[in-house]
């Protein structure tokens, strides 16, 4: 092979490959923080005892489990307009995207932790007098959260990844700057190489918080 590798072409255009974090780290974080809202009401609609309450939200998990992301992405973006006559950015769009296929996955990993929980706690606290939404804010949310965590950072790490299919629609994240940057100076092996390193970084720093944070809450009890 006669490819000469020259990674000074990424050294020289640091900056503006890394100008795209910060778009891509407040992308995955309002995507991640609005999908876990939304991942906790499908949830509890999901274990919900009306069967009218019950099916809509069986339909919305398996609706954004079982379609792949991008295609949600451009229904949300080119479809919505045309639909709904709701128009976004493509930054919002793609948060939104990212956030109504994230609440699927989040809605079943609060499901598992809620229903890893005694149901014998569940009952006492009702027999104590306790409402519904007194007895999972109090005494089932907490106890789940610990059981949450793992399957939780995974979801995470999916939507940050994700989060460079936003570049389709000409946003300037980290993946979009890689694109342009390999187009003008004809090195896509250096500056994706580089790239992939980042996020390895970036995803493996939120691997380590949640680690810590499980450590922690152990240590507390």
């Amino acid at each position: 092979m006669g490819y000469t590798f020259q990674f000074d072409v990424v050294w020289r255009n640091l900056g503006f490959l890394l100008s795209g974090v910060e778009l891509t780290l407040a992308v995955t974080a309002a995507a991640l923080s609005s999908g876990s809202v939304l991942g906790l009401i499908v949830a509890l609609g999901r274990m919900s005892s009306r069967r009218w309450i019950q099916l809509p939200a069986i339909g919305y998990i398996e609706l954004f489990r079982n379609t792949p992301a991008l295609i949600q992405l451009m229904w949300v973006y080119y479809c919505l307009p045309i639909l709904a006559g709701i128009e976004m950015g493509a930054v919002a769009s793609a948060t939104v995207a990212l956030a109504i296929n994230g609440a699927a996955y989040i809605a079943e990993i609060i499901r598992g932790g809620i229903q890893g929980v005694d149901r014998g706690q569940i009952e006492a606290a009702r027999t104590l007098g306790l409402s519904y939404a007194q007895t999972m804010r109090k005494v089932v949310l907490p106890q789940a959260f610990r059981r949450m965590i793992p399957p939780f950072v995974n979801e995470s790490v999916s939507i940050l990844k994700f989060s460079s299919l936003v570049s389709v629609l000409g946003v300037a994240d980290l993946t979009y700057q890689a694109q342009v940057l390999s187009t003008t100076t004809f090195r896509p092996i250096e500056i994706f190489s580089f790239i992939a390193i980042v996020y390895l970084v970036l995803c493996s720093a939120l691997a380590l918080f949640a680690r810590r944070l499980e450590l922690r809450l152990a240590v507390s009890d």
